[in-house]
């Protein structure tokens, strides 16, 4: 079943969750799309791999990974890669996203994404890396912003800068994170209406939305906004991703949980929330946003 969508509206769904794959078949009806993460396909076992083989033909899907580790100064990881198209072969999706992000070195999974130093040197790493992966699937290729605790302090260029220069280069796409860029605007004082105004235009292909705690300890001076799946979407959140379908016209906007996936009305309620935004933000005129300011 192939991704289809309207000339303005994206497909609103959540990722899959085993967990809660029997409360997900009972409300497919309330979703357009579900976001498969990659290795849980890969490594899950078989109970996860016939769950999400089930969803196939049944609503639409899209693949998503969490193992590439692009970012990595190193060969990429080529049977990892065979897994995936395998997945996507099996699971008929018609893209695949990855985080711009590092999350091993030779021998050690570190389990945690890191953020790439924005540096000519990176991008010249990265942008073969991401032409292989392009070459070597059938599907399309997107990569997503990641909310970062630590930046390196050589960084040449902004996040917005650092990402146009690898779209440039490669043509990649971009699934773009509000939560991650609110939390990463919090933390590290980003202005996430200039990095989405930043972007070209029709480089987002997909969307996604989280929620996450402000976590507040002895030895910060200000509170840390963690980026943890366990929390409704806030609202500055969606205020970002209706700026971004103001300028983009993304396939999808998946809602992330990872934490707490058992509050199916959390979840249903955060879907709606989407939908209401991503309808009120089509409704609007040609140049409503404009004139409000």
């Amino acid at each position: 079943m192939s991704v289809s969508r309207s000339s303005t509206s994206p497909l609103i769904g959540i990722g899959f969750r085993v967990p809660i794959a029997r409360w997900t078949l009972a409300n497919l009806h309330r979703f357009d799309v579900l976001e498969v993460t990659v290795d849980h396909y890969i490594k899950g076992g078989e109970y996860a791999r016939k769950a999400i083989r089930n969803l196939v033909d049944r609503i639409p899907l899209v693949l998503h990974g969490v193992g590439l580790s692009i970012g990595t100064d190193g060969p990429l990881d080529e049977a990892y890669l065979d897994s995936v198209a395998e997945a996507i072969e099996d699971l008929k999706t018609p893209s695949y996203s990855e985080h711009l992000a590092w999350t091993k070195v030779p021998g050690i999974d570190l389990a945690n994404l890191l953020p790439v130093p924005k540096t000519r040197a990176a991008a010249d790493m990265l942008i073969p890396k991401i032409r292989q992966v392009q070459t070597r699937l059938p599907v399309p290729f997107s990569i997503e912003n990641i909310s970062y605790v630590f930046d390196f302090p050589e960084a040449e260029m902004s996040d917005a800068e650092f990402f146009n220069l690898l779209f440039r280069e490669t043509g990649v796409g971009m699934l773009l994170d509000v939560e991650n860029l609110f939390v990463n605007s919090r933390n590290h004082a980003i202005d996430p209406r200039a990095f989405l105004d930043a972007l070209p235009e029709a480089v987002v292909t997909d969307v996604h939305a989280a929620g996450g705690p402000l976590i507040r300890r002895p030895y910060l001076d200000t509170p840390f906004h963690a980026d943890n799946h366990s929390s409704p979407v806030p609202e500055q959140a969606l205020d970002l991703l209706a700026h971004a379908l103001r300028r983009q016209r993304p396939r999808t906007v998946i809602l992330e949980r990872d934490n707490d996936v058992d509050r199916g009305e959390e979840l249903l309620a955060d879907v709606a929330r989407i939908r209401l935004q991503a309808a009120y933000t089509e409704n609007e005129g040609p140049d409503t946003h404009e004139q409000a300011h």
